[in-house]
């Protein structure tokens, strides 16, 4: 049966037919026809047709969210220990969370969680083993800082992994020791690797079940597509069969980890795969760490710390991994956010053009850039993947250790715009606690941070050039443009409805905006 949605704001985000006034989605879940009432083709009986008053409610493409971890959301969803402010504001209360997880798991078993930023905590320092210890002796314990570029674990799992005083700092990466030389359980960056061959991995019902919990909620807020950017075997394994099974509800982009976090092991290059529901066609490589937890690599010593962050490859090594997929036709998406690791990484990208061409590729957070940065970029049409939810998630945690020189060009949306960069706006949840589209969508607009000051406000964008960004841009990014991301004849009907309209709703009102429901391929899937 054919869906005629009338009677409503459209955006189409299609330039040619901005603002139709119905939508036509056809029997294959496609958009057959857009335009005006009094010129709907005709059918043979309007019995062929379902009709959705939208009742002056709008109808916009689904979200795109172009970078989120889903696999990882969907744990913290179903398994793992919640230690996000919103649920543990404290270290007792963390610790407590833990004890009760520990209560009702086998001595032996590993308990993991995830959530905490040290700067918000009003202890205002990251836990330590000790603390940790005090959950539990007995069960190994691994607590990911919010970023994900940092695990403090307890006593038990340091002794399993063999982590000791004389442990080096692996290349590119940090362990954490005290006054006496000891490790405090913290580590940073390529040094949670030391762990990874200890920590019991979810098997594959447990995975796939903690990916289709993240759909769910991707689907209440509006997201249809997504990037998945950091895979392993594994977890493609797992995607794979829910895509055989029909169980993906949102589609997703997945992008392969070429070297896993501490690891001198180089993981194949995916096999290609590309369904109406599931996308392999790129790598993904880690340049340097976090801002907000100052291991991004920069050209000056963050403010607290004296750092300057961590590169996490020399760079002929990272070119030589980048050639291997550049040569076989791999898209290539790179996270790097400070200047120093935007140099190393912006430089390989021209020498990998130079010696072949080859597909647009990707800066996952571009969070940093100079002017000059931006100028190659735009040379290359490099697509840039920054995330605006950062600002009110971890703006207040960037004024801590960020230098004050930084903050003109800390995520310059509006400079990335105006150089010519197709930009995907994203959450990179479970990193922010709220991955709703809308709230990076405002943050584009008011640029605020979590107290309500604005971190660089001559960045705001337009609100068309958010929902672009949030809608086309990872459309662009995702290499589906031609499928997604506007209502277009022949695209997916991928359209969510909302209560307004967010390009008319003042900033301070856009989280008032409800996803009444969603639609992936045409068949209502919420609301």
């Amino acid at each position: 049966m054919l869906t005629l949605f009338f009677n409503g704001i459209i955006h189409s985000m299609d330039a040619r037919h901005p603002s139709p006034g119905v939508v036509l989605v056809g029997t294959d879940g496609r958009i057959a026809w857009i335009g005006d009432m009094d010129a709907l083709p005709t059918v043979e009986s309007a019995r062929q047709i379902k009709r959705i008053d939208l009742a002056g409610r709008t109808l916009i493409p689904g979200f795109n969210d172009a970078h989120v971890h889903i696999w990882k959301l969907g744990l913290l969803l179903t398994v793992q220990v919640d230690a996000r402010k919103a649920a543990a504001p404290d270290i007792a209360s963390i610790v407590a969370r833990f004890r009760e997880k520990a209560a009702g798991a086998q001595p032996g078993t590993w308990l993991t969680g995830r959530g905490y930023n040290e700067v918000e905590l009003p202890e205002g320092r990251h836990l330590t083993r000790h603390d940790l210890d005090a959950a539990s002796a007995s069960h190994p314990i691994a607590l990911t800082r919010t970023c994900g570029h940092m695990i403090v674990c307890n006593s038990l799992a340091l002794k399993l992994a063999n982590i000791t005083a004389e442990t080096p700092d692996p290349p590119g990466g940090r362990i954490v020791r005290d006054e006496r030389g000891e490790p405090t359980g913290l580590l940073q960056e390529t040094a949670m690797g030391l762990l990874a061959g200890f920590i019991t991995e979810p098997d594959d019902q447990t995975m796939g079940r903690a990916i289709r919990e993240a759909n769910y909620h991707q689907l209440r807020l509006g997201i249809t597509s997504a990037t998945d950017p950091l895979l392993t075997p594994a977890h493609l394994r797992v995607y794979r069969q829910l895509e055989a099974d029909g169980d993906l509800a949102v589609r997703v982009h997945g992008l392969p980890i070429r070297r896993p976090d501490g690891g001198t092991e180089t993981l194949p290059l995916p096999e290609r795969y590309v369904s109406d529901t599931l996308r392999i066609d790129g790598v993904k490589f880690f340049a340097d760490g976090g801002l907000s937890g100052a291991t991004a690599a920069i050209s000056q010593p963050y403010k607290v710390t004296g750092t300057q962050g961590v590169l996490r490859f020399e760079t002929e090594e990272l070119l030589d991994l980048m050639w291997e997929a550049h040569d076989a036709g791999f898209r290539i998406a790179t996270h790097a956010i400070g200047d120093a690791a935007l140099d190393q990484v912006i430089g390989i990208y021209e020498e990998l053009y130079r010696r072949k061409p080859g597909p647009r590729y990707r800066i996952e957070h571009l969070g940093l850039p100079s002017a000059g940065h931006l100028a190659r970029c735009a040379a290359m049409n490099v697509i840039a993947v920054p995330q605006t939810v950062f600002l009110p998630a971890l703006g207040t945690t960037f004024r801590r250790y960020l230098p004050d020189d930084y903050f003109p060009r800390c995520y310059p949306i509006r400079s990335l715009l105006d150089a010519g960069l197709t930009v995907a706006l994203s959450s990179d949840a479970p990193v922010v606690p709220d991955d709703n589209p809308l709230l990076g969508f405002k943050a584009a607009l008011d640029r605020r941070d979590g107290s309500g000051d604005p971190i660089a406000p001559e960045q705001a964008i337009t609100p068309y050039e958010a929902l672009y960004a949030y809608t086309m841009g990872g459309a662009i990014a995702s290499g589906d443009q031609d499928n997604r991301g506007s209502i277009r004849p022949g695209k997916w009907a991928d359209l969510v409805v909302l209560s307004g309209d967010p390009l008319t709703t003042p900033p301070d009102d856009l989280l008032n905006i409800q996803v009444e429901q969603t639609y992936v391929g045409g068949e209502l899937v919420y609301g």
